[in-house]
């Protein structure tokens, strides 16, 4: 049939192949105007007439349309236009929005940047793939066990010997106290080296600047050091063949390498050649474990099949020897790249020390401090939906697509998605520095100014802003013009149960970090403040140098000569530094136990405050303790049969002379002393005895906290009496401590200010749905209050359902946040327990916050004036 449309009706086809309106207009006009299914069969059959034009105009109203094409360029741009007027319009919203979002995406930022900087460690060294530290789980008689980074000379030839897949190996031999290099006239104490074998730079692709990589650290008396030293002891002219005394011997420098990059596990200043450093009797010892051992496997070996095949190693090589002294141990391999951030259990490790718990508990913050925000604009968009209604349903009445919608509202998303990231780079940037400065980083500043880093911020920006945009555009965009006509768009009640949903998930993120927060905050606490057998504060420790050790009591005496000076001792093994972990024989049953020991004087007991339990100290006055007396540890005690300590005293125990190996000294026990932890609480209590005798690598003074630099100055005074060549050096003993919970006390800090940021965005959040809510109510707020409502009864009445919902936000989180710290607690030996205090403490400090920032918005709300708010239509 021929049909030839009136010009309205064509101009209303135009209109209606432009919009999603053509089957919509039908079922709202059903819907609303004919309640029979007699009368919608009529009105159909009239609309039948109209869907056949259509159809018959429709390539007609294409080509009219193109006439009416729009340039996508000039669409955005109207877009941008419009979403940026709106946010002008609302600046409250949009200062909660765009705020919320930066301070968000700046924490991501500085958080992202430092997991980044911690997974580059060793990823520069050539083969890592193929090398691995070798270390040692140690088992010992009375049951207890640790991890060790440092192994016995043997393993690693032997390892070669063994198995053909290993290439080759790599050992290093620290130096605890830094030896006095003299060159000239300079002469510095220098730390950060030791001897190693000369495949060292090849293990770590270290770059040579001089000498020859085949040969270096293959003669010995050699030394290769750094370009850093280099300059400092020879200037610019060539180091090679140059002489360096240290330990009153000459070390020729044989090359010069390439100072180790900062994102390096091993940081070392100089090598000595390890060949003729130490005795060839000593490199025979399977159970001397001083030693970083590295072995780099051959191409296509499987480092699992050589890991299965290292306890029947040691058991055929290293068992028959350290048994009977006490204990065994299990070599283990761990990946090179591994080392930095996996390796925080093994003691005595000299590597530049990370964690991955660390990495997992920031990158979860980080993740968590952007749900929120993301969930804050989807909270205070989809609230704000109703005020844009009429919005939606002249657009769409005037021709406009769905889509066109969602790309409008997903602009505005846009817009202040990128807002957002340009004041979080500038926030980022002022925060970098001090994280620096705070985790001891290098991390660049212009790192945001980076070509490559600013694309990667462009598509982030667009990534959060569509994730954050995406559910509003579309719940906007999903209103019927006939529903917005007839006001059906209030009380759906779907919409504010997902709102009330998100709260709900917002504050389950923010109670779990202040938990967390609480729990690693009062774990570094406790650390930090518990006994630990020993008085560690006012404890000054100065190395052994130059004619000190020739006569102990002079010593003492010279440097005790000061009105602030309470107690000083000598000897070798003090909590936090180096010790002995030598074995004893029990006399009774001739059974080896190891033990640490600890060579000291007749002042240490009393000079490190250690409490004696049973028995007596040392005493000069009986001559017989020097060459026949031992105190021993509650653990020790405990680890010979004795839980009554008392009958401890007088059991008698043999020990190998350090200087006299097949000396051995024996005598009987005099005291008992409370355990003393000598190294980290995330380590069980060791085994530990003392003995005194004549061997010394510190002194150590209590001094009185009275005009500590006094006392300093008569120290560095006596000191230039014995060592006319050594710089003075000292340090204090809680240092030694400071260092071993760095980790933790930086992951504390880190934590409470990133929980602070979480929380203050989304009760940033709240307070913006709070402000809305109200808004909404402030007819019927009025008229409560023109019915006699008091104040106090009206903020109730505001507050009561958001404080529900934190309520169920708190008991929600309760378990999750209960098994996150159990799981971290773990890694402690000696650790806090997890009490319902903290929980409740976490509860109430979200639920003031919460309710300040309900109630200052309520309160403001009911002291509105009534008639004001009856007046508003």
């Amino acid at each position: 049939m021929d049909i030839k449309p009136p010009k309205y009706a064509e101009r209303l086809l135009l209109r209606f192949l432009r919009s999603d309106l053509v089957e919509e207009v039908q079922g709202d006009l059903e819907e609303k105007f004919f309640s029979t299914a007699k009368k919608r069969s009529e009105f159909r059959a009239k609309l039948n007439y109209w869907y056949q034009v259509i159809h018959y105009m429709r390539p007609f109203a294409l080509r009219k349309t193109k006439s009416i094409h729009i340039n996508n360029y000039d669409m955005f741009r109207n877009y941008f236009k419009i979403g940026v007027r709106n946010l002008v319009k609302s600046k409250f919203f949009s200062f909660i929005n765009i705020g919320g979002m930066a301070i968000s995406m700046a924490i991501f930022f500085v958080i992202a940047l430092y997991v980044l900087d911690e997974l580059k460690f060793d990823k520069h060294i050539a083969d890592s793939d193929l090398k691995f530290r070798v270390y040692s789980e140690h088992f010992n008689n009375d049951g207890s066990r640790k991890k060790g980074a440092m192994i016995p000379p043997m393993v690693a030839p032997t390892l070669m010997a063994e198995y053909p897949q290993v290439e080759y190996y790599v050992r290093y031999l620290n130096f605890n106290a830094a030896p006095l290099f003299e060159v000239g006239d300079k002469k510095f104490t220098e730390d950060e080296g030791g001897a190693a074998d000369h495949r060292i730079f090849d293990m770590f692709s270290a770059n040579l600047l001089e000498g020859d990589r085949e040969t270096i650290l293959t003669k010995p008396n050699t030394i290769a050091i750094n370009h850093t030293l280099k300059q400092k002891y020879f200037g610019d002219k060539s180091a090679l063949g140059e002489s360096i005394e240290i330990f009153d011997r000459n070390f020729e420098v044989a090359a010069v390498f390439e100072d180790f990059p900062p994102h390096g596990h091993f940081q070392r200043n100089y090598f000595l050649a390890l060949e003729g450093f130490v005795p060839s009797e000593r490199m025979q010892s399977w159970g001397w474990n001083q030693f970083n051992t590295y072995i780099k496997l051959k191409s296509g070996a499987d480092a699992d099949d050589l890991e299965s095949r290292l306890q029947d190693f040691a058991e055929r090589n290293a068992w028959p020897r350290t048994k009977p002294n006490g204990g065994y141990y299990i070599p283990h391999l761990m990946s090179l790249e591994k080392i930095h951030l996996y390796a925080y259990d093994q003691v005595w490790d000299i590597a530049v020390r990370g964690n991955i718990q660390t990495i997992y508990i920031l990158t979860g913050i980080a993740g968590f401090i952007l749900i929120i925000a993301i969930l804050n604009f989807v909270n205070l968009s989809t609230a704000r939906a109703i005020s844009r209604v009429k919005e939606v349903g002249v657009r769409k009445v005037m021709g406009a697509f769905r889509t066109q919608l969602i790309g409008q509202f997903m602009s505005e998303s846009m817009v202040i998605a990128f807002l957002a990231l340009v004041m979080a780079g500038v926030i980022a940037s002022i925060a970098l520095p001090h994280l620096n400065d705070f985790t001891e980083k290098r991390i660049p500043v212009d790192i945001f100014i980076n070509p490559g880093m600013v694309v990667m911020l462009i598509g982030f920006g667009l990534f959060t802003g569509m994730l954050a945009g995406i559910y509003p555009a579309i719940f906007i965009s999903s209103y019927r013009p006939a529903n917005i006509l007839s006001q059906k768009v209030r009380g759906r009640s779907g919409k504010t149960v997902l709102r009330q949903g998100l709260v709900v998930v917002q504050f389950i993120l923010s109670f779990f970090l202040v938990i967390a927060s609480f729990v690693v905050s009062e774990q570094h606490t406790f650390m930090r403040t518990t006994d630990m057998g020993f008085e560690k504060e006012n404890l000054l420790v100065l190395p052994v140098r130059g004619d000190m050790d020739k006569d102990f009591e002079v010593t003492k005496h010279s440097f005790s000569d000061h009105p602030s000076i309470i107690n000083t001792t000598m000897g070798y093994g003090l909590p936090g530094q180096a010790y002995a972990g030598d074995g004893i024989i029990d006399k009774a049953t001739g059974k080896n136990w190891h033990i640490n020991m600890l060579a000291v004087d007749h002042d240490y007991v009393k000079t490190l405050g250690l409490e004696i339990i049973a028995g007596r100290d040392f005493s000069k006055k009986i001559k017989s303790d020097e060459p026949s007396a031992f105190i021993l540890s509650e653990t020790a005690a405990k680890m010979l049969g004795y839980s009554d300590f008392g009958k401890a005293l007088g059991h008698e125990i043999g020990w190998n002379r350090w200087n006299a190996p097949d000396s051995l000294k024996e005598g009987k026990v005099i005291g008992i002393v409370k355990d003393v932890q000598l190294n980290s609480m995330r380590e069980s209590i060791a085994p530990l005895a003392l003995q005194v005798y004549p061997v010394s690598s510190t002194i150590t003074i209590r001094t009185s906290s009275n005009d500590i630099p006094a006392t300093i100055r008569h120290l560095e005074k006596t000191w230039k009496r014995f060592n006319s060549e050594w710089p003075f050096e000292y340090k204090f003993l809680d240092e030694n401590f400071d260092k071993m919970y760095k980790a933790e006390e930086k992951l504390a800090v880190l934590f409470r200010v990133f929980t602070g940021f979480t929380i203050l965005v989304a009760c940033l959040g709240l307070f913006g749905l709070v402000v809305y809510s109200t808004t909404q109510r402030y007819r019927e707020i009025g008229i409560r209050k023109v019915l006699g409502a008091e104040e106090r009864h009206l903020v109730v009445l505001l507050s009561m359902n958001y404080l529900i919902l934190i309520a169920i936000a708190f008991a929600i989180a309760i378990p999750l946040s209960y098994y996150a710290a159990s799981q971290w607690l773990q890694t402690f030996v000696f650790r806090i327990p997890i009490t319902p205090a903290l929980f409740v403490k976490a509860g109430l400090l979200i639920m003031v916050i919460a309710l300040i920032t309900v109630g200052i918005q309520s309160l403001k709300a009911t002291r509105a004036n009534p008639v004001d708010a009856l007046k508003e239509q």
